[in-house]
């Protein structure tokens, strides 16, 4: 008996070595995973960040290959590049994940919340699309007016209801006071999004004038950028004319009447926009750029409208002054400008949160140009 236990302690000690070597083994190829996952996790970012999102996916899964424990946000991102793909229902697979381990205390949850939702219809469409051969006719019909509208590239209207309201407020800076009630006596259209790049351009070429700085960061559906009030004004009257329509820009008053609704931080002084809210300094994720984006990108509100708040400052046709005093109402005389500022409204991507807010109000020189300063346009209707 004896003999038989020290047989078995002398093969346990022959047998430690290699124990330990194998663990040792393991380690390292731990650590090299690391490294390797750390490497592609940057890369994924980087091609987020150039909006790359195939690249991006492409960095994700080889991060998913290594045999290191992920961070519950991993999934998070990974399901939101995923749905930029368009593979909703793998993007649906990764955010139900998320959001069931994470709970509502992580800073995501809400965003992952909306994606989830989102995936899941834009699933179910493609589902009926497929099985639904009547659908798919009325589909294509759908194509074909889509196509038709951006090759004219009129912008989308929402019609206005009346109704009154307060404007202004006695929480901030002079110039938002005094709060008195405004009532909407006449109906008017808003764009349902700021003019893109595509709509401006398609008005440059026909014009033949020179086409605005995109900064590099592309044109298409981005909000147009650096067009002074006057380029403004110039394109609103071309559309009008051109589509036998009264386009204009807003007054002060239509532009904060339809930001009055329908936003948790439109009416409430301590309520702020959130991560992911907007685009805007402190609405970002740590992966986002500092730039605009494009329109449409965010949720609407009870008008559905689009970024109203942040993405671009919105050129306003009112001048400002530093107290309300009934100007806010109207829309300035072109010869009327010398010495005086024009109102603009909304905060762009480089406005802190605390801007964002329906009566925070700034002003620009009528000739300024700016990367952080579009418009969106006014349809009168009576």
């Amino acid at each position: 008996m004896i003999k038989i236990i020290k047989c078995i302690l002398l093969n346990s000690f022959l047998l430690l070595p290699i124990f330990l070597s194998l663990s040792l083994f393991h380690e390292a190829e731990a650590k090299e995973n690391s490294k390797d996952a750390n490497y592609y996790l940057k890369k994924a970012s980087n091609a987020y960040n150039q909006e790359n999102y195939p690249q991006a996916e492409k960095a994700f899964r080889q991060v998913l290959k290594m045999k290191v424990p992920l961070h519950k946000d991993f999934y998070f991102f990974y399901g939101k590049t995923l749905y930029f793909n368009g593979k909703y229902e793998k993007s649906g697979d990764n955010l139900s994940a998320f959001t069931e381990t994470v709970g509502k205390k992580s800073k995501y949850y809400s965003e992952a919340n909306r994606l989830l939702m989102r995936s899941k219809k834009k699933l179910a469409k493609l589902n009926l699309k497929k099985t639904d051969p009547v659908r798919k006719d009325k589909s294509k019909k759908e194509n074909k007016t889509t196509k038709s509208t951006k090759q004219h590239n009129t912008p989308e209207m929402v019609k206005i209801p009346l109704g009154s309201f307060i404007m202004g407020s006695n929480h901030g800076s002079p110039d938002q006071k005094p709060p008195h009630r405004i009532k909407m006596k006449k109906h008017f259209a808003i764009g349902k999004y700021e003019i893109t790049f595509s709509q401006y351009d398609a008005f440059a070429r026909a014009t033949k004038r020179k086409k605005p700085d995109d900064e590099g960061w592309g044109r298409g559906n981005r909000p147009v950028i650096n067009v002074s009030l006057q380029n403004a004004k110039d394109y609103a009257k071309w559309l009008s004319k051109k589509t036998r329509r009264n386009f204009r820009l807003p007054t002060e008053v239509e532009w904060e009447y339809v930001t009055r609704t329908g936003f948790k931080s439109q009416l409430g002084f301590n309520d702020l926009i959130g991560l992911g809210d907007a685009n805007c300094d402190g609405c970002r994720y740590f992966w986002e750029s500092a730039k605009t984006v494009e329109v449409g990108s965010f949720d609407s509100n009870k008008y559905g409208l689009h970024d109203l708040f942040g993405n671009v400052w919105e050129w306003t046709c009112s001048v400002y002054t530093k107290r309300y005093k009934g100007l806010e109402k109207t829309c300035i005389n072109t010869n009327d400008l010398d010495g005086k500022t024009i109102a603009v409204r909304g905060g762009g991507w480089n406005s802190f949160r605390e801007t964002l807010r329906s009566y925070v109000r700034y002003n620009n020189f009528p000739t300024y140009k700016g990367k952080d300063l579009g418009f969106r346009l006014v349809e009168e209707l009576e």
